[in-house]
């Protein structure tokens, strides 16, 4: 390859002079053309989810036309607190830094703005300058504010919004000139920010973006064009792959979350080689997905991306006890989604959350086992669960024996908990499982659960064990026969998923006399152990 060798990046904006990068020309086009319309609008998407990268693409694209637009692409993040104490602080260092941004690029109208904004000290003052800056540059002027949640809290800078909001209103009405196009970009909402507005804590909703266009555009990746990162990828470093297969299994896992797409094959890349003894650099496998998601969702690994989703679920306790409701409740209904619902929302705006036929759900199978394993190792630390012993009888040959382990954990249910524990059971019985099965594959064998959409009565848990042993349990409520051979019919299915002709039922039985029993069945052409505890 000629050049510096790319690689994956997980860490800031990327570049495609340095990175492997997806083909965002498509998403490129749709904002560009809110741009060119004159737009104000936010690009309010979660952490690591290529809004700035986004913007560099702009702002490359509009230097590029220097002659057609001024770009004045502003961030407020590391200016520190000062800025915002008055509106003589704001108002002449936001001159400066509107001089500052465009000298490179555009040196006379960067001196322009230094002279036209002599003696600015409130917003007044700011407004006129912006109205004459624009109108002597005779060019569409384009603001990007990127990094907006970092005064977004503060109500000078809000105020500063509602004065660009007006003067959008007044340059329609033909009465003012303004900025041709405001982009901010941040994980939060604009339209709709709290604001805390006294020293007692009170708190409104203020909306000093209510004339931002919709942002519509999705900036997750699909699998077509993971695709062309992969491409990318096998060319340079002559890696046979198919590529497409490859693209559906990232995106299966990640549901194309920009950073997780990029991390699952910087795994691959950078760390499977003394990692992953199957692997084979000169060929890429679904093998190799697969493992790089263990690795990544393994328990002793954290990455700020991580960090901030378990710091958001503990900072937001209606947004921990959604979570695991969603993971693990056994309601009769799904939750349904609504972005008019607060919790459900900060759950979207937090990248945690998302719509799956009309309910929510977790956004990606990652999520999915972090926040399991989070939850789990909560209660754990809790001691909330008795601790399961470990038997010589679990392991056969190196093989895990999973009947084996579901007959102990039915001993283990029958001693440690009784009847008067069925409304407990039926909200965290299928948790028990998870932290008896945990201490018995550590070290061997990982564990996930595979998301559920429509019947958050059950639960899929993949097991694997060694390098070769896959099982696949399916935990459900007992709800009666007919609700079991629709049971037996979804696990059927699943294990055609997994390519797997044995598969094990485990259901939580909460009649009062309940029978403790284990069955063989044959399904289709499955053989199923069933065990009810």
């Amino acid at each position: 390859m000629d050049g510096m060798q790319k690689n994956f990046n997980v860490t800031g904006s990327c570049n495609p002079a340095k990175h492997y990068m997806v083909d965002v020309a498509g998403k490129f086009e749709q904002v560009k053309t809110l741009v060119d319309q004159g737009a104000y609008f936010a690009i309010n998407r979660p952490r690591q989810y290529g809004k700035t990268t986004m913007l560099n693409l702009l702002a490359q694209h509009m230097w590029a036309l220097k002659d057609e637009y001024v770009l004045v692409r502003l961030s407020f993040e590391g200016v520190g607190d000062a800025i915002f104490r008055d509106e003589r602080e704001f108002c002449p260092r936001f001159v400066q830094m509107v001089a500052r941004v465009t000298n490179r690029v555009y040196p006379q109208e960067s001196r322009l703005a230094l002279e036209l904004g002599k003696g600015v000290g409130d917003m007044e003052a700011l407004s006129k300058f912006i109205t004459a800056w624009v109108e002597r540059v005779e060019r569409p002027v384009v603001v990007f504010i990127d990094e907006v949640d970092k005064s977004s809290n503060n109500q000078l800078f809000l105020s500063f919004l509602g004065m660009l909001r007006t003067k959008y209103l007044d340059q329609d009405a033909g009465v003012d000139a303004t900025f041709h196009s405001v982009v901010l970009s941040g994980v939060y909402d604009v339209k709709s920010l709290k604001l805390k507005i006294r020293d007692g804590g009170e708190t409104k909703i203020n909306s000093p973006w209510n004339i931002a266009a919709d942002f519509n555009v999705d900036m997750s990746f699909g699998p077509a064009e993971i695709e062309t990162m992969l491409a990318a990828y096998a060319e340079a470093m002559d890696v046979a792959m198919d590529r497409a297969a490859l693209a559906e299994r990232i995106h299966y896992y990640t549901s194309g979350y920009p950073f997780l797409v990029s991390k699952i094959c910087k795994n691959i890349d950078e760390e499977a080689v003394g990692q992953n003894p199957d692997y084979d650099p000169r060929h890429w496998r679904l093998s190799d997905i697969d493992w790089s998601f263990r690795w990544l969702t393994r328990e002793n690994y954290t990455t700020t991306n991580f960090d901030d989703l378990v710091k958001n679920l503990e900072n937001n306790p209606r947004l921990y006890n959604l979570a695991y409701d969603i993971l693990f409740g056994t309601k009769k209904e799904s939750i349904p989604f609504s972005l008019l619902e607060p919790t459900t929302n900060l759950g979207v705006l937090y990248g945690l959350l998302t719509e799956r036929n009309g309910r929510v759900g977790i956004h990606n199978l990652v999520y999915e086992q972090l926040v399991t394993n989070y939850i789990r190792a909560k209660c754990a630390v809790a001691g909330k669960y008795p601790s399961a012993d470990l038997h010589r009888d679990y392991y056969d040959n190196d093989r895990l024996d999973l009947a084996a382990v579901l007959a102990k954990f039915q001993d283990f249910m029958r001693e440690h908990y009784s009847d008067r524990d069925a409304a407990f059971l039926e909200r965290e019985g299928r948790l028990v499982f998870l932290s008896f099965l945990k201490p018995i594959i550590n070290g061997k064998g990982f564990m996930w659960k595979e998301p559920v959409v429509g019947d958050e009565r059950r639960m899929d848990v993949v097991v694997t064990y060694g390098r070769q042993q896959k099982e696949v349990v399916e935990l459900k409520v007992w709800r009666g026969s007919s609700y079991h051979q629709a049971g037996l019919q979804q696990l059927s299915d699943y294990l055609d998923f997994q390519n797997l002709k044995t598969g094990y039922l485990l259901c939580f039985d909460f009649n009062r006399n309940k029978a403790y029993k284990t069955e063989i069945l044959t399904f289709r052409d499955k053989r199923i152990v069933a065990v009810w505890v």
